[in-house]
């Protein structure tokens, strides 16, 4: 199929020329050959700790590898110690990932506040209200997978944190698109697949833990999750025992052998990404996102959520009174114009490397279904 405008990096992203090129060499020059081969990529693993460190303005010991958000997520909502009588803090309308472990503790006596949405985001008094002193935890998209809405991660910590309260992120929709520091903000845990605004290969995602709560969590250690495994049995007979402490970083969370394709990929997407830098990744998405905000309304659209600085980010949906939102979807993707419908709307999301003339096709595609 011809592709007009790809512009649902929301949904999935596009794995880049530098990934594919690494990952189709590691396929065909080291995994035929097995043991004999495989070291040659094991360290793209490491370079990609590395690289998502620099991302987050973290230290790598913090960073742990994971399939996906759904993954991440689970850690801290399967790790903690929950007691009867606590509370989760929920979003309306969130992305499912981020709401069904959370609904699943249930089972333990945990009782889940939910922040309503509100013109397609969410206010900070409500999130303060929904903030108790039986709040364990609070559990927020930074971007809202359906409206684009961005919340202010700092503020959501502060409220958390004042009740003595831990801040998960699922920050699927944001990382790679918009600075994130947890330098400087002070979240606890976060969560993102690399699939999306990364573009990285299916299957592989972060999980950051601040190195302060890692004890708070009981992760599913495999066997290269304590110390000196590897070096234990490559020392042989006498040197072999189970009596290992765990590695003491985030890693310790990635079990056994990994999916080093993936890793070989995302190394590889991650080394483009920063070489561009994600500053400048934010500026030109900000600007090809207000272009659509600008050009939609202009059209009678009704855009799902604002798009001042403060909570703008790579996504920007829309509805038309004149227009059936699925069934325009599909006309669009049946012609190479690629978005998609979450909830009702439609979807749009472009990257850096969305050029000019697709958002002009697009737009102009758009303009002819509703003039």
């Amino acid at each position: 199929m011809t592709i007009h405008a790809y512009l649902d990096y929301a949904g999935l992203g596009r794995l880049r020329e530098p990934a594919v090129r690494a990952m189709r060499e590691a396929l065909t020059d080291v995994l035929p050959h097995g043991s004999a081969e495989i070291g040659r990529i094991f360290p793209a693993r490491r370079e990609a700790r590395f690289a998502v460190a620099d991302l987050l303005g973290c230290a790598p010991e913090e960073i742990a590898f994971v399939p996906n958000t759904s993954t991440g997520i689970h850690l801290v909502a399967d790790g903690m110690d929950w007691r009867p009588g606590d509370e989760v803090v929920v979003f309306e309308r969130d992305f499912p990932a981020n709401v069904h472990p959370w609904r699943a503790l249930r089972d333990q006596g945990v009782r889940l506040a939910w922040v309503p949405m509100r013109a397609g985001g969410y206010l900070l008094d409500d999130v303060e209200a929904a903030i108790r002193p039986a709040t364990r935890l609070v559990a927020v998209s930074h971007v809202n997978f359906a409206t684009g809405f961005r919340i202010d991660l700092d503020a959501v910590c502060a409220l958390a944190h004042q009740q003595g309260a831990l801040v998960c992120v699922d920050a699927i929709q944001s990382l790679g698109t918009l600075p994130l520091s947890m330098a400087r903000a002070p979240v606890d845990f976060l969560a993102a697949g690399a699939h999306k605004w990364l573009n990285g290969p299916v299957g592989t995602g972060v999980f950051f833990c601040r190195a302060s709560r890692l004890p708070l969590l009981r992760l599913p250690a495999g066997w290269f999750g304590y110390a000196g495994a590897n070096d234990m049995l490559a020392k042989g007979a006498g040197h072999f025992s189970y009596d290992l402490p765990l590695v003491p970083t985030a890693a310790q969370a990635e079990g056994g052998m990994y999916n080093v394709l993936g890793m070989v990929g995302l190394a590889a997407a991650l080394r483009e990404l920063n070489q561009v830098g994600v500053e400048t990744v934010a500026a030109r998405i900000r600007r090809l996102t207000q272009r659509l905000h600008d050009e939609l309304t202009g059209l009678g659209c009704a855009i799902s959520a604002g798009n001042d600085d403060g909570s703008w980010s790579g996504i920007v949906s829309f509805t038309h009174p004149d227009l059936d939102s699925v069934r325009t979807v599909e006309e669009l993707v049946a012609t190479g114009f690629h978005v998609s419908q979450p909830d009702g709307k439609i979807r749009i999301a472009p990257h850096y490397w969305t050029s000019d003339a697709e958002l002009t096709a697009f737009l102009h595609a758009v303009r002819k279904r509703i003039i």
